[in-house]
């Protein structure tokens, strides 16, 4: 999946599950952006030119890349949102990419388990830009409807 179809899959996942939890104050809606920014962050082993889909994109990175952003938004007085925007983020990168069709162990190194429900190419440019505008209006009505933002 490309970037634009993981920043959009992203609120569209979260933005349901917080208005079912009921989650609607200022650090909620943050984290839901946050993770949207960070649900690009796997992907950082394209620029470090190292093994796609291997080291970066699975549960112990998410928990590490957690636990750094965590302490890095510690600084503004933010640790759960740095840490839950993460990990979320990262967690659902691998969802998207679990919907392509090339298989990567999200369970890595606790598991020998790949995944590819094959459903779209990962530069499918139809599935990218749906998963984008889906998940922009699905944010954008959690804001306006359930978070009272607007």
């Amino acid at each position: 999946m490309l970037h634009e179809g993981h920043a959009g899959l992203t609120p569209l996942i979260l933005s349901p599950i917080f208005f079912l939890l009921n989650l609607k104050d200022f650090n909620s809606v943050a984290t839901l952006i946050f993770a949207t920014g960070f649900s690009v962050l796997p992907d950082i082993d394209l620029r470090l030119e190292i093994d796609h889909r291997k080291y970066t994109h699975n549960i112990l990175f998410a928990v590490i890349a957690s636990i750094a952003f965590g302490f890095i938004f510690n600084y503004a007085g933010m640790w759960l949102v740095g840490f839950v925007g993460a990990f979320l983020g990262v967690l659902s990168h691998l969802m998207g990419d679990a919907l392509t069709y090339e298989a990567f162990n999200p369970l890595r190194p606790f598991r020998d388990f790949e995944i590819a429900l094959r459903l779209f190419k990962a530069n499918d440019s139809g599935a990218n830009k749906g998963m984008l505008t889906l998940g922009s209006l699905t944010f954008l009505l959690y804001l306006i409807r359930y978070a009272g933002i607007f």
